[in-house]
C-alpha cells in the first residue's frame, strides 16, 4: 500500500497543477514539511473523505491538488491539506456552458440584424424600398427608431454579457414592456394602422426578440455567477470551516468572490454606470415614441376640414398600392371652368379651406389659396377645388413621390370623384411655386381637359432641379434629414401639446406658411419634403425626366398668365431667368395673356397688395 504523502505528491504533479492556484500566500506553505511522515496509526478516514471533495470541480470540471498546510496543527494534517484548489479560469468557465453560449450567439445575431435593419430603414426614409407585399403609407421615421432601439440595447447586452448589471436589466425590462402599448396603438388606431402596418411589425418583432434575449442573457449570467460563488463558498467552508471561524471570508477574498480591490471596484462601478446610461437611453427613446404615437392616434380621429372634403382612393402607375388623396371641391357651376389649385412645396392645399389661420400663426396672416374660396363664396367664380399632395395634410404618403406620380394622383382623384366629367368648360390650373410644375405635367398628359393656366411665381426646371455640390448635399442632410428623423421623438410635438400652442388640425395641416413654420409637427410632411428635396430634385431624377418629356406635349397655346415676384427676380438672377423662360418659351406667344411682375410681395404673390392682381387675373382668364 502506498504512503499517503506519496499519494498526494503524485496528485499534485498531475497536469491539472498548471491550472490551479493555492488559497494561501507562499509563506504558509513552509510548514508543509513540519510533519512529512505522519504516525502510521494516525486515522486516515478524514483524509479519505476530503479526497473525495478534492475531486469535485469548482468550475464545472475536476481539478486535482490541494492547498498545503492551511490551518495545520502540529502533529496532524490541517484541514487545508484536503481543501480543493481553485482553477485560474474559475468563474470564467460558467460562460462556456451551452445555454449561455447559445444565448450569446442568438443575441449577437439579433443585434446584427437590428443594425442592418436600422441602416435599411434610414435609407428608406429618402429612397423608398417598399415592395408590393408591404403596403406602407407612413414616413418610415418611427420604424427606424424602433429598430435602432433594438440595436442599441442588443449592443449593450453583448458588451456587458459577462458583467451583467441589474440596473441595465431593469431598464431593459421596462423598455420591453413599453413595446406592448405601442403594438396595441398601431393595431387598434385606424390612422396608425393604415400608415404603419405591416412594415412596422418587422422592426417591432426584431427589437422585441433582441430585448428578450438581452434580458435572458443578463438573468442567466447573474444566476450562474451566483451559483458558482455559492458553490465555491460551500466547498471551502466544508473543508476548512472547522478550524477557523473566519476561513470562509478569507477564502472568498482569495478566489475573488469578495474584496475585488480598489481598481476592481472602480471598474465595476463604471460598468454599472455605463449599463445604466445605455438602458436609460433606450427607455427614454421608446417612451418618446409611445407619446408621439399616442398624439398621432388622437389627431387621426379628427374629421375632414370641410363639408365638401372627401378621401379619394388612387393608385398612380409608380405606386405599388393605392393611397387616399384628400380632395375638396365646392358646388358645381357648369357654365364656368373648374379652378384646381395646387399649393406650393411645404404647404397643404387644405389650408385654403380655412377662413382664418390656425395656431400658432398670427390672426392677420393669410392662408395660401384662401382668396380663391373667397371669390367662390362671392359668386365670382365657379367650382373651386383644392387638394393635399401625397404626404401633405390628410393625404397618404406616396412611395417615391416623383412629379409624375403626384400628377397622376391629382388626375385620378379628379376623375374618380366625377369632377372631370362635370367640368364642361375644362379646368383652370392654378399652380403656386412647386404647384406650377405639377400643373405643367398635368396639362401635358391631359391637354384636352385644360381651359387655362395661372402660374403664381411658379418653379421651373432651371430653378428647381440642380445637381448639388458636396457641401450643398451635406447641408441638405443636416437641414432636412436629421431634423426629419427626430420628428417621431415628439421633441417638438409634445411641448406644443403641453403648452397648447397647437391643435390637432394645426398638427395635421402643418405648414411652412403662414409663419411661424409648423412643418416640424408632422412627420408625413417631413417625409414628403425630404422626397422632394433629396429624392427628386436632381437632374438625374425621374421627376426631371418627366418634366422634360412633358415639354413636347405641353399645350403652350392655352391661355396663361404668369405672375412673378419682382423682389425675388431682382435678388436672384436664376429665378428671374426661370420666370422669363416660363413666360416666353414654355408659353407660346399665342397663349400668353399677361406676364406681371408684382412689386412689394414675396414668393407668395397673392398676399397683401398682390391679392387684387391675382383676383383680376382670374377674371381675365374666365373671359377667354
Amino acid at each position: 500500500m502506498s504512503h499517503p504523502a506519496s499519494s498526494r505528491s503524485s496528485i499534485s504533479s498531475s497536469p491539472a497543477e498548471s491550472e490551479s492556484t493555492t488559497l494561501l500566500p507562499p509563506s504558509t506553505a513552509t510548514h508543509a514539511h513540519s510533519n512529512p511522515h505522519p504516525h502510521p496509526h494516525t486515522p486516515t478516514h478524514g483524509h479519505v473523505r476530503k479526497s473525495s471533495i478534492s475531486a469535485r470541480s469548482v468550475s464545472g470540471r475536476s481539478v486535482a491538488g490541494s492547498v498545503r498546510n492551511y490551518g495545520a496543527v502540529s502533529g496532524r494534517p490541517g484541514p487545508s491539506e484536503q481543501v480543493p484548489r481553485v482553477s485560474k479560469l474559475g468563474q470564467r468557465r460558467i460562460l462556456t456552458t451551452f445555454p449561455l453560449q447559445a444565448t450569446f450567439f442568438i443575441l449577437t445575431l439579433l443585434t446584427f440584424a437590428a443594425l442592418v435593419l436600422s441602416l435599411i430603414l434610414l435609407l428608406n426614409t429618402v429612397f423608398d424600398f417598399s415592395v408590393k407585399f408591404l403596403p406602407y403609407r407612413g414616413s418610415g421615421f418611427t420604424e427606424f427608431w424602433v429598430s435602432l432601439i433594438g440595436a442599441w440595447i442588443g449592443l449593450g447586452g453583448v458588451l456587458f454579457f459577462s458583467h451583467p448589471s441589474y440596473l441595465f436589466f431593469l431598464t431593459t425590462l421596462i423598455t420591453f414592456l413599453l413595446h406592448i402599448p405601442i403594438i396595441f396603438l398601431v393595431l387598434l388606431s385606424p390612422s396608425l394602422k393604415r400608415a404603419h402596418v405591416p412594415l412596422i411589425l418587422i422592426p417591432l418583432v426584431v427589437t422585441a426578440s433582441t430585448l428578450i434575449f438581452t434580458l435572458l442573457s443578463n438573468f442567466l449570467v447573474r444566476r450562474a455567477k451566483k451559483r458558482e460563488s455559492m458553490r465555491i463558498s460551500r466547498m471551502l467552508t466544508d473543508a476548512a470551516g472547522r478550524e477557523r471561524a473566519n476561513e470562509e471570508a478569507t477564502a472568498r477574498a482569495l478566489v475573488g468572490i469578495q474584496g475585488k480591490g480598489f481598481w476592481g471596484r472602480i471598474v465595476g462601478f463604471l460598468g454599472g454606470v455605463v449599463g445604466l446610461i445605455a438602458g436609460l437611453t433606450g427607455l427614454i427613446l421608446v417612451l418618446l415614441l409611445l407619446i408621439d404615437l399616442s398624439i398621432s392616434a388622437y389627431d387621426g380621429s379628427l374629421p375632414l376640414p370641410s363639408s365638401f372634403s372627401t378621401l379619394v382612393k388612387v393608385q398612380p402607375s409608380t405606386s405599388q398600392w393605392p393611397i387616399n388623396i384628400h380632395l375638396a371641391c365646392t358646388s358645381s357651376n357648369s357654365s364656368l371652368p373648374t379652378i384646381v389649385y395646387t399649393s406650393s412645396s411645404g404647404v397643404p392645399g387644405s389650408i385654403a379651406l380655412l377662413p382664418t389661420p390656425i395656431p400658432p400663426a398670427n390672426e392677420d396672416a393669410e392662408n395660401p389659396g384662401r382668396w380663391l374660396f373667397d371669390l367662390q363664396e362671392q359668386g365670382k367664380v365657379g367650382r373651386v377645388c383644392t387638394w393635399d399632395k401625397p404626404g401633405y395634410g390628410f393625404s397618404d404618403v406616396l412611395s417615391n413621390a416623383d412629379l409624375g406620380g403626384i400628377t397622376d394622383s391629382l388626375w385620378q382623384a379628379l376623375d374618380n370623384s366625377g369632377v372631370i366629367k362635370e367640368s364642361e368648360k375644362g379646368l383652370m390650373l392654378v399652380g403656386e411655386g412647386y404647384g406650377g410644375l405639377v400643373s405643367r405635367i398635368f396639362a401635358a398628359r391631359h391637354p384636352e381637359t385644360v381651359h387655362s393656366f395661372l402660374h403664381l411665381d411658379a418653379q421651373t426646371a432651371s430653378t428647381y432641379f440642380s445637381d448639388p455640390s458636396t457641401s450643398q448635399f451635406l447641408s441638405r442632410i443636416t437641414s432636412r434629414l436629421f431634423p426629419s428623423l427626430l420628428t417621431p421623438l415628439s421633441l417638438n410635438r409634445l411641448p406644443s401639446v403641453l403648452l397648447r400652442r397647437s391643435t390637432s388640425l394645426s398638427r395635421i395641416l402643418a405648414s411652412s406658411r403662414p409663419t411661424p413654420s409648423t412643418v416640424r409637427l408632422n412627420e408625413k410632411l417631413r417625409k414628403a419634403r425630404l422626397q422632394e428635396t433629396m429624392g427628386n430634385q436632381s437632374r438625374t431624377s425621374l421627376s426631371f425626366r418627366t418634366l422634360l418629356e412633358s415639354g413636347y406635349k405641353y399645350p403652350s397655346t392655352k391661355p396663361a398668365i404668369i405672375l412673378s415676384s419682382k423682389n425675388r427676380m431682382t435678388k436672384d438672377e436664376s429665378w428671374s431667368e426661370g420666370q422669363r423662360v416660363l413666360a416666353e418659351e414654355v408659353t407660346s406667344e399665342e397663349g400668353l395673356v399677361d406676364w406681371l411682375q408684382i412689386e412689394d410681395v414675396d414668393h407668395f404673390v397673392c398676399e397683401g397688395s398682390g391679392k387684387q392682381v391675382c383676383e383680376h387675373s382670374i377674371k381675365k382668364l374666365l373671359r377667354k
